[in-house]
Parts: structure tokens; sequence; C-alpha cells
């Protein structure tokens, strides 16, 4: 598999889909975590910023998650959030506070009213668009 691929089940994708959808008109946000690329489990966050333009989660909040994630012996893969009025692709705020070299971005736009979901590596303030795989149940 392509380090640079990501795996998220339909039902995961589905949840993620469906916290932008509940969260609209404001951005929403979230951890996906996992193994080996392929997630595993969805984090919802609560967006504190109220806006359709950021979102932000108090240090707390995200240290509290990240330790449950570790509880469970899976690691960040991703962070998402969504785009209520634009297209998924990073901007440059997202580019400048993106955390880590290590996860993921994915972004679920609902500009035009259909979700559409796209999977970035980030780089400094550069981005790479990234393969990823919607798994269905068998």
């Amino acid at each position: 598999m392509n380090d640079k691929q990501i795996i998220i089940p339909l039902s995961i994708n589905n949840q993620m889909i469906e916290h932008g959808y509940s969260a609209l008109p404001y951005e929403a946000c979230g951890l996906l975590a996992g193994n080996r690329m392929k997630v595993q489990s969805i984090w919802q966050l609560e967006n504190e910023r109220k806006s359709d333009r950021r979102f932000f989660v108090s240090k707390e909040k995200v240290e509290d998650t990240l330790n449950k994630i570790k509880l469970i012996n899976q690691q960040v893969l991703a962070i998402y959030h969504s785009h209520p009025f634009t297209a998924p692709i990073p901007s440059t705020f997202d580019l400048r506070n993106h955390p880590t070299t290590t996860a993921k971005m994915v972004i679920v736009s609902f500009k035009g009213g259909s979700p559409s979901v796209r999977c970035y590596r980030i780089r400094d303030t550069n981005y790479e668009e990234c393969l990823f795989c919607i798994e269905t149940t068998r």
C-alpha cells in the first residue's frame, strides 16, 4: 500500500460528513484515528469559534482526546474539518495552522450542496492531494 493512502471505512466517512452537515453554517472539525493508515475511529470535536471559515478547539480538549486515542492504542491519522461554502482545498490559514506533518488533512466541502471529501499531505505551507479509499463492509 502506498504510504500516502489512507483507508476510511464507509461508516466513518458518513459520520464525518454528517458531523459537517450538523455543524452548518459553521466549520466542523475532528480527528480520525487508527493504525497503519486504516482509520478505526472518529473523534468529533466542537468548533469553539462558531465560524464558517475557521475552527478552534481548546488545548485541554485536544489533549484529552489525544489521551483517549492513546489509551486504545491508536494514533491520529488525519485531522478533518469542513468548508461549508468553499472548495475542499486547504486555505493559507489551514496550511499555516496544521499542527503536524504526520497527520493528513481531510476536508469535507459542502460547496454546491453535495459533500466532497479530499485528503492532503501537508509539509510546511505546501500541500499534496493524497489518495484515499472508502472501505465498504463485506
